[in-house]
């Protein structure tokens, strides 16, 4: 299991190729030195051609491995840091050199544990259980192919005595790595907890509760940013300012609870129709801002009148007779203007979209500043 799973995905691959490359380099430098040592002891059998053919092949296994992952061919698989055959590879690698290697068997098998270290963090707890039944049954066949094709090489009672020294180290190193295994689960699940109230203490700092809109100031402060980005010539932006018609009679004459309702099935119309860079700030009660980067002004009024349109198209069970219009004002950010300056000419037409009769979006003109 990948954990820094907020980083970004190259930065991800990239920690990947580079925690295989060092276990590899290390693991496997380690053991060639080792069995290098024993062949110039004359424990391994076979001498120098099976050495070079058996840590040939070895290499170009991990080769392989590394190659996989700098292709980035890793990245389809379920689990793309690739732990389990890479630590299954390599103790393959042992228990075949293992079954060569005289006097300094057990040596072989020990670099067993620099490989558990590749995945003591990172595999799950089932995946080191069979990594270490596979590793001790593995090592028990080799004792036994030894014994029975070259019995003069084998001190049974003393291999088997170490066999037996090393099936407990290995128990002891699960026992381990399950402890490490609930202690990082218990970890994740507090730390995905604690995302989650750090998400909802956000919302709740920058998000109306009620229709889920942004809250004024940190609306104020995306539509910096997109003034900028706007006057960078990235989109035209489009700044409206709307009110619900007539909301206190609503409250009034239905009681909160309907008004409530109507601000949600609002932001439900509105959210319809933004887009993904979109979006929508509460800035009162019934009043509400939307800042729009837009190709042009007919793309902006066509999806505003698209608003104007569901909300008049909107029923309520809780009131049959009640309609509900919404009146806008909209305007295009000009160059070189300010926020605040085309907030003011975005009020000002929805100003007069209520003086005319309101119901209507009114747009207003760049001379107005």
């Amino acid at each position: 299991m990948d954990q820094s799973l907020s980083l970004h995905p190259a930065t991800l691959q990239s920690q990947r190729v580079r925690r295989v490359l060092f276990a590899i380099i290390m693991g496997g430098s380690a053991h060639t030195l080792l069995c290098w040592i024993a062949l110039q002891l004359d424990f391994f059998r076979g001498g120098d051609s099976l050495f070079i053919s058996l840590f040939a092949i070895i290499w170009a296994g991990h080769a392989l491995f590394v190659t996989f992952m700098l292709l980035g061919l890793n990245r389809r698989l379920a689990e793309p840091a690739m732990i389990l055959p890479l630590m299954i590879w390599s103790t393959t690698g042992l228990l075949v050199t293992a079954a060569v290697v005289d006097q300094a068997r057990l040596c072989v098998m020990l670099i067993f544990f620099a490989i558990v270290q590749l995945g003591v963090l990172q595999a799950s707890l089932r995946q080191f259980i069979f990594l270490a039944i596979y590793c001790v049954v593995g090592y028990a066949i080799v004792l036994g192919i030894v014994w029975l094709y070259w019995p003069e090489a084998v001190d049974v009672q003393g291999e088997w005595i170490q066999w037996g020294l090393f099936a407990v180290m290995v128990m002891a190193v699960a026992l381990l790595a399950a402890e490490i295994s609930t202690i990082r689960s218990l970890l994740s699940k507090r730390n995905s907890q604690l995302a989650e109230v750090v998400e909802r203490i956000h919302d709740m700092a920058v998000k109306d509760e009620l229709t889920g809109f942004y809250r004024r100031r940190h609306a104020m402060e995306l539509l910096s940013k997109a003034c900028g980005q706007a006057s960078r010539g990235a989109f035209s932006l489009a700044v409206v300012y709307a009110d619900l018609d007539f909301f206190k009679r609503i409250n009034d004459g239905y009681g909160h609870g309907v008004g409530d309702l109507v601000l949600q099935r609002f932001a439900e119309v509105v959210s319809r129709h933004l887009g993904g860079q979109d979006f929508a700030a509460r800035l009162g009660g019934e009043e509400f801002m939307l800042v729009l980067p837009v190709s042009d002004q007919q793309e902006a009024c066509h999806l505003v009148e698209g608003i104007l349109m569901g909300m008049r198209s909107q029923r309520f069970a809780e009131a049959p007779e009640l309609n509900v219009t919404l009146s806008a004002g909209l305007a295009m950010l000009a160059q070189g203007e300010t926020p605040a300056q085309v907030i003011r000419r975005a009020d000002e037409a929805l100003y007069r979209a209520k003086e005319s009769g309101r119901d209507k979006l009114v747009v207003g003109s760049r001379n107005e500043q």
